[in-house]
């Protein structure tokens, strides 16, 4: 999307020769994180890699970091954008940037084991009837057993793939972050777009097109500073008033476009998943909108009265 300025002129400068996967890594304001995240990558076994860092006009010690850490390891290009282009468009750039014939997004906050990029390259080499892999996970600050790791693939026809995901859509943060082919993940319309579960509308496109792969082995630990984790998330991606009632429209609409090639009855068991879905967003969005007036309002007053 080349943007004005000297994000571009940058990115150019930098240009790196084709090698096997790129990493996005969009960040804002991340410093306390991002040390161990950019060493969780640079730590893998496998090592043919780019990894590609857009600052969002950070105004702590990000680029600081990223700057140094360019400095000692040619895999890493940093650019820095001339004005905050917003999160989602974010994504989409480090994304576009990317020459590898497999594509990853990193998120600033996460960190994977040693084996992660190794166990899902070489799976997907070996199976191109799969879109994308990724290992088991959890969040940080979990102590689960091995066992008790998120561990779904989605995998069976198109209509059985859909379901997979419906299952266990609110655990599927590794699907998005999974490393995917880059040449499929070009065919989708939705990096850049920004609205509330657009993350997911990228994992279901991704299950449109192929079986998606969970290894047994390896592990990432997702942090917890993602915007969806935030209290009045549901309110930061709402852009018109027919997401109170259906949180997840914009969605939906796209899922009814994915599902074309479904049979009539399977379209509509996958639009009733979806209008489920929406009916349980609605409640969680009505219930967080209670709490928050509740907190600004009731409970700021009865604070005031006992002073």
């Amino acid at each position: 999307m080349p943007l004005a300025g000297s994000a571009f002129s940058e990115s150019l400068l930098h240009v790196s020769p084709h090698c096997l996967l790129s990493i996005g890594m969009a960040v804002h304001n991340g410093e306390k994180t991002l040390k161990k995240a950019i060493d969780s990558i640079l730590g893998q076994s496998f090592h043919e890699f780019e990894l590609i860092i857009s600052d969002n006009q950070s105004t702590d010690g990000t680029e600081k970091i990223c700057r140094e850490y360019a400095k000692v390891d040619r895999r890493i290009r940093y650019i820095r954008q001339p004005f905050n282009i917003g999160a989602a468009q974010n994504f989409k750039f480090v994304f576009e940037q990317a020459g590898g014939d497999f594509f990853m997004w990193a998120a600033c906050d996460d960190v994977r084991s040693p084996d992660f990029l190794n166990e899902n390259v070489n799976f997907l080499e070996s199976n191109p009837d799969y879109v994308a892999s990724t290992c088991p996970n959890c969040f940080e600050g979990q102590v689960i057993a091995e066992k008790e790791a998120i561990r779904f693939s989605i995998v069976g026809d198109m209509e059985e793939r859909f379901h997979h995901f419906f299952d266990h859509c609110w655990d599927s943060h590794g699907i998005f972050y999974s490393v995917i082919r880059t040449d499929v993940l070009r065919e989708c319309e939705i990096p850049g777009q920004s609205f509330t579960a657009a993350d997911w509308a990228i994992d279901l496109f991704l299950a449109s097109r192929g079986n998606i792969h969970r290894t047994e082995r390896g592990m990432a630990v997702f942090g917890l500073n993602g915007i969806s984790s935030r209290v009045g998330a549901w309110r930061a991606f709402r852009n018109q008033p027919i997401e109170w009632l259906l949180p997840f429209y914009r969605l939906t609409r796209y899922v009814i476009k994915l599902s074309a090639p479904l049979p009539l009855m399977a379209r509509l068991r996958v639009l009733r998943r979806m209008l489920s879905l929406n009916m349980k967003a609605a409640f969680d969005q009505s219930h967080s909108a209670l709490y928050q007036f509740y907190c600004a309002h009731v409970k700021s007053r009865k604070r005031a009265s006992l002073g």
